[in-house]
């Protein structure tokens, strides 16, 4: 029965990042995505600053002030500068794309594994990492995209990548951070601290450029803040804790395959909200990459 939890959980975890995504989408669109940035960080420390304190028992995690710098430095590059990357990316080329260009993050962390950590880099996973990014190039090379409601550009692809890489090393960072905390609960620690780094560093760059003004007048806009507010709920929020369900629940490598299935979810919804025409070699090569990933994570 954990197992049948754990699996659902995991799949509940792609559907809640991909409808998060799409709310991103949306609220890029009405204001800016660093306006996105700034409003669901702040959203994310409130929602995850009251679970610490509710499952723990308090409210500000107790770690080495190693733990704290290096969970900081992971929140900064991840959530301050690889999210801005990734929400401008979503008005550039859409979630769907930007979101199938994520799922190359596995590739870097394992990559950095095997040269950093001397971990083993089987043949099997070489061939996985070989049909991913073949999958993931169709997907980007179809001249077909060009006439969509979203443009695949280098300007968005190079944006989508500078967000991938933001999440590679920032998972490096935490998966390293989180083997030497002393929380019960490490990956809810990690992710508060990181949360709390991310949004200290938007909201300090926010003040010196003197955006403070822009920003608290974007929320007068009713359908933004709805749209921030769901995504925040949805992702940051519920997408986390249904990723510590799964990994609680089930296997590793199925968990993270589930996980990164929005790609293939983000087709169906891009279809629906933003009337994009979705090739049939893109869909192919969506599912190609998803074959990639998967194998990388099960062989």
């Amino acid at each position: 029965m954990s197992a049948v939890l754990g699996e659902l959980a995991a799949l509940a975890t792609s559907v809640l990042w991909s409808t998060s995504s799409t709310l991103f989408t949306l609220g890029s669109r009405r204001q800016t995505p660093q306006i996105v940035n700034r409003v669901r960080l702040v959203g994310a420390v409130i929602l995850l600053g009251l679970s610490h304190l509710i499952f723990l028992g308090y409210l500000i995690p107790r770690e080495t002030t190693f733990i704290w710098l290096l969970l900081g430095l992971s929140g900064i590059i991840g959530l301050a500068l690889g999210d801005a990357f990734l929400f401008w990316s979503y008005i550039k080329m859409g979630p769907r794309v930007s979101m199938l260009l994520m799922s190359l993050a596995p590739i870097i962390t394992t990559s950095a594994a095997w040269v950093l950590f001397d971990e083993r880099l089987s043949l099997l996973k070489v061939v996985a990492i070989i049909v991913t990014l073949s999958g993931v190039a169709w997907v980007i090379l179809d001249k077909g995209e060009n006439h969509a409601h979203f443009k695949i550009t280098a300007f968005g692809v190079l944006l989508g990548l500078g967000a991938m890489l933001g999440q590679a090393i920032q998972l490096l960072m935490a998966g390293y951070a989180m083997d030497h905390m002393n929380s019960s609960n490490p990956p809810l620690a990690a992710t508060f601290i990181r949360i709390l780094w991310g949004a200290s560093a938007v909201w300090f760059a926010t003040l010196v450029l003197g955006r403070t003004g822009k920003t608290v007048r974007a929320l007068k806009d009713r359908k933004f803040v709805g749209f921030i507010a769901l995504a925040t709920v949805f992702g940051p929020f519920l997408g986390i804790w249904a990723s510590f369900i799964a990994i609680d629940n089930v296997e590793m490598g199925i968990a993270s395959t589930l996980m990164s299935l929005s790609p293939l979810i983000m087709i169906p919804i891009s279809r629906i909200v933003f009337k994009e025409k979705v090739s049939v070699r893109s869909i192919a090569g969506t599912v190609v990459a998803m074959i990639g990933v998967a194998g990388l994570f099960l062989l």
